[in-house]
């Protein structure tokens, strides 16, 4: 642990070398907040979060979530915890994803509570409302729905712990459900489709296929945003930019002109690329080209309202077209 140079109390961002975590822990330095970030021991992100500035009021610590002693000597001294820590793009068995996305928000929700916290900000996804029906518009009333793949239903089983833990112990909980992220910094999603168009690979199964955009810094804002307001406790807020945002296709014929290479136009039908998904996984020995859960969630229209978040007075300060400009110029050519 490296300690400040000032006494202070911190705000705790666990998963602090992740895309979304180091968001957060630049808009909060950004606000004059110390900040004690929790990241994974070895991460390679590590030196990306000892180069930001305003170091002295910067406390990195490495530790796992899974590791409840670690957890709870991280949680010395802290006022509110945003909770990004996930197991998020991975090739594994479902009992490694409960054991980081629910045994781990278990161990930080607990640790902080007998600390008597402010704020507790989870940050969840929107995968937990299910595949939407045609012309459905998810809202945070919409129910959860299991996919039967190990990220969204893990994180569905974390977040039904969280709310009781609220109703029962009285953790001032506040939820965050992000949309598509994306923006500089991101290591998964873009690079992924840079990889695949630049191959040769990218593949369509849905036709002009909307996603529910949001810019890295937007998200960390709304995460702020929910955070410092009094009456988003017990409150969970779906976040995304607005209905303005391209196609999947769009991004993909800018990905290519980006890197030179022709913009994909091959296209599948769902029910094919999913069973060959499926056989991928069961005879794969290690990560397959193509899983389940990525032919899922590229597979539906969704649809979202912003509407809550938006009421506490949050708005999308950088524009999707400026964004997205920023995403695709931040690609390596």
């Amino acid at each position: 642990m490296t300690a400040p140079t000032s006494s202070s109390t911190f705000d705790l961002v666990t998963g602090a070398a992740g895309f979304v975590g180091q968001a957060i822990v630049r808009r909060l330095l950004a606000d004059g907040v110390p900040v004690r970030a929790l990241a994974m021991p070895g991460d390679p992100a590590l030196d990306e979060l000892r180069a930001l500035a305003d170091s002295d009021r910067l406390d990195i610590v490495e530790a796992d979530v899974t590791d409840r002693d670690a957890v709870d000597r991280a949680c010395d001294d802290i006022r509110r915890v945003f909770h990004v820590a996930a197991m998020v793009h991975a090739w594994a068995p479902i009992e490694q994803f409960r054991a980081v996305n629910v045994g781990g928000t278990r161990n930080v929700a607990e640790a902080a509570f007998v600390r008597g916290i402010e704020r507790f900000v989870h940050v969840s996804t929107s995968d937990v409302f299910g595949l939407p029906a045609p012309g459905e518009v998810l809202t945070e009333a919409s129910p959860f729905r299991e996919w039967g793949e190990p990220y969204p239903d893990s994180k569905i089983e974390a977040e039904t712990w969280l709310r009781r833990f609220h109703r029962e112990r009285g953790l001032p909980v506040s939820v965050v459900y992000p949309g598509w992220v994306y923006g500089p910094g991101d290591k998964a999603f873009f690079p992924s489709l840079a990889r695949a168009i630049a191959d040769g690979s990218m593949t369509f199964w849905k036709r002009d296929l909307w996603l529910p955009w949001v810019y890295i810094d937007n998200l960390a804002d709304a995460c702020v945003t929910v955070a410092d307001d009094p009456t988003a406790i017990g409150q969970g807020y779906l976040a995304y930019d607005g209905d303005t945002g391209p196609t999947l296709q769009q991004v993909c014929a800018d990905i290519a002109a980006a890197i030179g290479r022709k913009p994909p136009t091959r296209h599948v039908p769902m029910k094919l690329a999913l069973t060959a998904a499926r056989l991928a996984q069961r005879f794969a020995r290690s990560e397959p080209l193509l899983r389940t859960v990525d032919v899922k969630a590229f597979g539906y229209d969704w649809r979202f309202s912003n509407a809550k978040l938006r009421a506490l007075g949050w708005t999308p300060r950088v524009p999707t077209t400026e964004g997205m400009a920023r995403a695709v110029a931040a690609l390596p050519t």
